[in-house]
């Protein structure tokens, strides 16, 4: 009888465990979503969407917290020390983009610059989110530093995107048209 409600319980906490890692992957494809949407308004908009980033860190720092709080409650320890450890981990993401939107407003740094910048300070919170209260934090952290990278590149690469290609359509066309009257 012991063995049946034993068994019970762990399939129980087996189906628990399954949703939350669901829950977890969804809320990290929702970031995950939230942050292209930044990257083309930073390629969009003339102010590069500079707020966007720190309402962007004040949604994961919810969703990080919120977690967090969500995991203190299940686990029925009372242990509220990783809610607290999370709340002052995103407090110092979130000062860290305001003094990159200083940063700009004093046109120290460009627009371009503190989108990627800030984009860079979310995948480092990110990321340390990660090693600290939930993997796939880390694992978002890493694309969105990947994002930054490819941002930061992307503004000094436009020319030579543009320039490829029309230079392959010219030298397409001359041998073409160099084909026929050779």
């Amino acid at each position: 009888m012991a063995t049946t409600s034993s068994s019970h319980d762990t399939t129980t906490a087996s189906a628990g465990h399954g949703a939350a890692l669901r829950v977890d992957l969804w809320l990290l494809i929702f970031m995950l979503g939230l942050a292209l949407v930044g990257v083309g308004i930073t390629q969009v908009m003339a102010t590069g969407g500079k707020l966007y980033w720190l309402f962007l860190v004040l949604v994961y720092a919810a969703i990080s917290v919120v977690r967090a709080w969500q995991k203190a409650r299940i686990s029925g320890t009372g242990d509220w020390s990783m809610v607290r450890a999370q709340a002052l981990h995103w407090l110092g993401a979130i000062v860290a983009i305001n003094i990159v939107l200083v940063f700009e407003s004093a046109e120290i740094s460009t627009r371009g610059v503190a989108a990627d910048y800030s984009l860079l300070v979310l995948a480092l919170a990110c990321y340390l989110a990660g090693v600290h209260f939930n993997w796939g934090y880390a694992i978002l952290g890493g694309m969105l530093a990947v994002m930054a990278v490819a941002l930061g590149y992307l503004d000094q690469m436009t020319l030579i995107w543009v320039l490829l290609p029309l230079t392959l359509l010219v030298i397409w066309f001359l041998v073409k048209h160099h084909g026929r009257h050779g």
